[in-house]
């Protein structure tokens, strides 16, 4: 039946989408990356709730699950920063040294934790109030958002075209996918209600943040999502 078929088209749908978002990564067209990135989450999101209503999960599902956000939001955003950090290295190294050549190579790190990251989120119990590690949407929003965000201010250039950002951003950040840190879910409809406001609040921060700095609003959001993790893994466990 077609209705059994739909949430598989709206998985590679997903898929389809990190596939665009790569191609604007190499075309440097990073606002048109954000756009893709926007719809792959949609895509991703919808894939599950329509199995669901539909009644038509299935093994293959799952799979196809892993291997569209593996691409989407492993690949996808390793190489955003990758061919971002390839022409926006500091103007204080010299041209052309070894370091200058190597480090946005890091980037592609976020692809290979990420992998690991939904292979163990697959064999893994799961629960509908948080997730064991940071899940690779969360950061790889975060990711997609950084080369604009970057843009907006001195700042923030300054900032994020730093090395030593460079390096901890990725070994951070590929460090809370692959460990066991839990961040509570967005699924507000749990029987949790302490989590529910928690969420609410997430929520509403982050609209604020979006609102009034725009991409560099969307970075922000990683963090505020962790720390409110951070602060409150009574309520999660």
């Amino acid at each position: 039946m077609l209705k059994n078929h739909i949430p598989n088209l709206l998985t590679l749908a997903n898929l389809l989408c990190g596939l665009f978002i790569i191609i604007s990564a190499f075309q440097l067209q990073f606002v048109t990356a954000i756009y893709f990135a926007v719809a792959a989450l949609v895509f991703d999101f919808f894939d599950g709730t329509a199995a669901r209503y539909l009644k038509s999960t299935s093994t293959i599902g799952k799979e196809l699950d892993s291997m569209a956000d593996n691409i989407s939001f492993g690949a996808a955003p390793a190489l955003v920063l990758f061919n971002y950090w390839i022409n926006e290295i500091p103007q204080g190294f010299e041209p052309n040294t070894l370091w200058q050549e190597i480090i946005p190579y890091f980037a592609l790190i976020i692809a290979a934790a990420a992998g690991y990251r939904l292979a163990k989120f697959n064999i893994s119990e799961q629960s509908n109030d948080y997730f064991k590690g940071l899940p690779t949407p969360a950061f790889a929003l975060a990711c997609f958002a950084l080369p604009l965000a970057a843009e907006q201010m001195e700042f923030t250039n300054t900032v994020f075209n730093n090395p030593i950002f460079i390096v901890s951003f990725i070994a951070l950040g590929s460090y809370l996918m692959v460990g066991d840190l839990k961040l509570f879910s967005l699924k507000i409809g749990s029987k949790n209600k302490t989590l529910n406001r928690i969420r609410i609040a997430l929520i509403i921060v982050c609209i604020l943040l979006i609102a009034g700095l725009q991409f560099f609003g969307v970075f922000l959001c990683l963090v505020v999502y962790i720390l409110f993790s951070l602060a409150t893994q009574k309520q999660i466990t």
